[in-house]
């Protein structure tokens, strides 16, 4: 068991995310693949990539780079090592930052 810190709460709000973005739950992969995985990947691979995982209903011409951005994250928020994870007001800023550059 580890401390349970506010960090637990950035770490799930990026799983969030991700399930909004890809319509998928983060369970009913292989025991060796998770939703963080299959974003990542996606993420590595290119735009294609990841137009292929995104929900078809968000799927916009104009849209994505902002969905590139959220993914990117969605992912700093659920490493691995909670002390490398942004705090909640960092998320915010990056939010902020990505709506305003729409």
């Amino acid at each position: 068991m580890r401390k349970v810190t506010t960090k637990v709460d950035v770490f799930s709000f990026g799983i969030i995310v991700m399930e909004f973005l890809t319509k998928r739950r983060p369970t009913g992969f292989s025991e060796s693949t998770s939703l963080r995985d299959v974003v990542a990947k996606a993420v590595a691979n290119g735009t294609e990539q990841l137009v292929s995982i995104v929900d078809p209903e968000l799927i916009t011409k104009d849209h994505g780079e902002v969905l590139e951005e959220l993914f990117k994250l969605s992912l700093c928020c659920t490493l691995s090592d909670p002390e490398r994870r942004p705090n909640m007001n960092e998320v915010l800023s990056a939010l902020v930052k990505l709506n305003s550059a729409r």
